[in-house]
């Protein structure tokens, strides 16, 4: 394994550390307003898109009261394709902060996804980094017919 496949391997490893933080990071979020957020009908308001190259992105707006009375409008952290102007959605709030809150039928996928991906990278470069250093032998300077025929 030479220096390039050595970096390669490091930055394998940074990779999967940095999807298992996003992993616990985003598992952490939804498990807080699963535990603690309080569930309210939100209608949505306006929906934006927005057109790149290969990509399309929506913004989607909503509108909810909270327990308390208090209106909150924000952006929604989700869009599905049923997504329109007028339906109501679920969404949870954290009582202490109601402007923080989050599309109430996330679930636990995405952080799963990630984590796994996290999982494999770490894994990957782990083993990259242990096979140099076992000094793995790839059989670059076989010569066939052995040196005396040379």
């Amino acid at each position: 394994m030479n220096r390039l496949t050595k970096k390669s391997a490091i930055l394998v490893i940074v990779a999967g550390v940095l999807f298992l933080a996003v992993s616990v990071f985003v598992w952490v979020r939804t498990v807080r307003y699963r535990g603690e957020g309080v569930r309210a009908d939100a209608e949505i308001v306006g929906i934006e898109t927005t057109y790149f190259d290969d990509d399309t992105d929506h913004t989607v707006t909503v509108r909810f009261e909270t327990a308390e009375g208090e209106e909150i409008t924000g952006e929604l952290d989700a869009y599905q394709s049923g997504f329109y102007e007028g339906k109501i959605v679920p969404v949870l709030y954290l009582p202490d902060d109601p402007h923080k809150f989050t599309y109430a039928k996330n679930g636990l996928l995405l952080p799963l996804i990630f984590g796994g991906a996290g999982v494999l990278l770490l894994g990957f470069g782990i083993y990259g980094l242990v096979r140099r250093e076992r000094g793995y032998d790839d059989g670059t300077d076989y010569t066939p017919g052995g040196a005396e025929n040379g």
